[in-house]
């Protein structure tokens, strides 16, 4: 019941504010129309995952409808069946109020954060990717509880699904059955092998044909090369940008950092220690522990500064690591085969993120369900069994296991509060489109607002503009098209033939309209479109488009990319400028 009514109070509280505008959101609105009427992914739009996600919206929006709601439904009915498979999991390890804990951390942390939600994902092929993945740690989980073939095959098929909709989720999947396998069968290899082959064979009879597909019809250089749709021919930008996701841009600061969240765990678990043992027999002993984590923590905030946030999530590799190697030991409970499985599935879908664990969010919540069951593992049920070991009383394991649920409780409780007043007082500017209705954040919502009507009242309904280097939502909520190939142009993705053919496009089109949006690109290692890379389109706008507007920025015409202030700039085919410039300043 306490997870329903989180989850309920969560969506109430967080309604129609899921859609954090411009970054990743207009790709994933616009994309799946422009394949409904005809265009061609990968050859017509350059798309760096597979194919499954944006087919699959597509088709949403034939039955339904192009509208802004039909995602968001779709965003609501995967957040429960992430509930709904997150318990059946958390049940096999967990009993009913432990596992009740566990989903509704991950409502709070994963599905409803405000920083980056679930409903309204960077990318549905992540979001679906994650369902496929954690349904095939299910099913591995009932597998190695009745040793029935059915389970391997829907493990394949789940596993295949995964790897056409995005790679990492295929690749964790596929890690969770061989773990799973492992384990069972670690004395007899030719049962491992051939029910290894039970669950490739249906994954393969699903993904080789796709992607054979996509090669043969599309082409190699394209799918390859120019999509890395296997990661290969990353350029620069890519390589930056996952290099600050893993941890790998400063991988000795990383590790520190991942030490120093184990301190924060360990004088957390100490301190409900302490604080549930009446006798005071662990008090003597857990002290010097409290100590010395509190050095560690200090130690290491001062060397981070301000680039370390105290979350004890950043150990999780260190206590994944711990917990598959004390389930493969132990090996004499079903219990424990689930441990392992969960264990393995967890240190897996983290490998992209392994040494700088994000805290939920808009990148972290697709990683941490798993996890979050196995933290409140932790809490209710292996702290309190190590409490009673050192106390030598068993009372003492209720009591711990009792304020270690209280203090998750009373965590995920604040948080669910504070993040629904975040909600409400972040994102309070409505918008009525003709294809969405949301609520934008108070920072960039009045531009973003200015700009779409503007354009619904200087185009006309499936004229063509551009929104660069980021933005298709504007396109899409204003019933408006695009041509680009790129709708993120992200630095290093495109070659100058590429710009040379945006121009051309551009120009054949004869684009009236192009809007300049204050996105930096700063997490991919450059800032500026036009002035720090793709020079040549944006010295081409320059060229033959004038600014007619300018929403946000006090007006300022010589405003930049990567100003504190967000803005968006108007701009109009030269030969269409009339004499009187329009300059838009701020009015809230």
């Amino acid at each position: 019941m306490g997870m329903i009514l989180s989850w309920l109070s969560m969506l109430v509280f967080s309604w129609r504010r899921w859609t954090a505008p411009i970054a990743d959101s207009g790709r994933e609105m616009d994309l799946p129309l422009r394949l409904l009427r005809g265009e061609v992914l990968y050859r017509d739009i350059s798309y760096l995952y597979p194919p499954l996600a944006p087919y699959l919206n597509s088709l949403l929006y034939r039955v339904f409808g192009p509208h802004l709601d039909v995602l968001h439904c779709a965003g609501i009915i995967c957040s429960i069946l992430i509930v709904v498979i997150s318990y059946s999991i958390a049940r096999r390890i967990l009993d009913r109020t432990g596992s009740s804990i566990a989903v509704t951390a991950i409502i709070v942390l994963c599905l409803f954060k405000p920083s980056g939600n679930l409903i309204s994902p960077y990318a549905f092929a992540a979001l679906y990717g994650m369902i496929f993945s954690l349904a095939t740690l299910l099913v591995s989980l009932r597998y190695a509880e009745t040793k029935n073939d059915r389970e391997l095959i829907s493990a394949g098929i789940l596993i295949g699904l995964a790897v056409i909709t995005k790679q990492e989720f295929g690749l964790a999947s596929a890690i969770t059955i061989t773990g799973t396998l492992t384990f069972i069968y670690r004395n007899q290899w030719k049962v491992f092998v051939r029910n290894l082959l039970v669950a490739a064979i249906p994954a393969m009879m699903i993904a080789l044909p796709v992607y054979s597909f996509l090669i043969w019809h599309i082409g190699w250089r394209t799918i390859v090369e120019d999509c890395h749709l296997f990661y290969t021919h990353l350029p620069a930008s890519l390589v930056f940008y996952n290099s600050q996701r893993t941890g790998m841009d400063r991988p000795f600061l990383s590790i520190l950092q991942m030490f120093g969240a184990a301190a924060v765990a360990i004088a957390a678990l100490s301190l409900v220690v302490i604080l549930s043992d009446r006798t005071r027999k662990t008090f003597i002993r857990l002290i010097p522990v409290m100590a010395g984590s509190a050095i560690v923590i200090a130690a290491v905030a001062f060397v981070s500064g301000t680039q370390w946030d105290g979350s004890p999530l950043r150990a999780l590799p260190l206590l994944l690591v711990a917990m598959i190697v004390y389930s493969w030991r132990k090996c004499d409970r079903k219990a424990d085969a689930a441990l392992f499985v969960i264990s393995v599935y967890s240190l897996a879908i983290l490998a992209r993120v392994s040494l700088r664990v994000p805290s939920g969010g808009a990148f972290g919540g697709y990683f941490l369900p798993a996890s979050l069951i196995l933290f409140c593992y932790l809490f209710t049920v292996a702290l309190p069994r190590l409490a009673g070991h050192w106390a030598e009383n068993e009372p003492a394991v209720k009591q711990v296991r009792i304020y270690g649920a209280a203090i998750l409780i009373v965590t995920l409780t604040i948080m669910l509060i504070v993040f629904g007043i975040r909600f409400r007082r972040n994102y309070n500017i409505e918008l009525i489109a003709q294809r969405g209705h949301l609520y934008l954040p108070r920072s960039s919502g009045p531009v973003i607002k200015q700009a779409i009507d503007y354009i619904e009242t200087s185009t006309q309904p499936g004229e063509q503009i551009a929104v660069l280097p980021e933005g298709s939502d504007i396109v899409f909520l204003t019933a408006r098209t695009t041509a680009l190939r790129h709708q993120i142009m992200i630095p290093g993705l495109m070659s100058g033939n590429d710009e040379q053919t945006a121009i051309a496009l551009l120009d054949r089109k004869k684009v009236q309209y192009i809007l300049i949006v204050n996105r930096p690109m700063r997490e991919f290692g450059l800032e500026a479109f036009g002035r720090d890379f793709y020079t040549n389109l944006g010295g081409w706008i320059d060229a033959h488009y004038s600014t007619v507007a300018i929403f946000g920025g006090s007006g300022n015409p010589d405003i930049q990319i990567g100003d504190r202030n967000f803005f968006v700039k108007v701009k109009r085919r030269v030969k269409f400028v009339s004499a009187q410039r329009i300059k838009c300043s701020r009015s809230w």
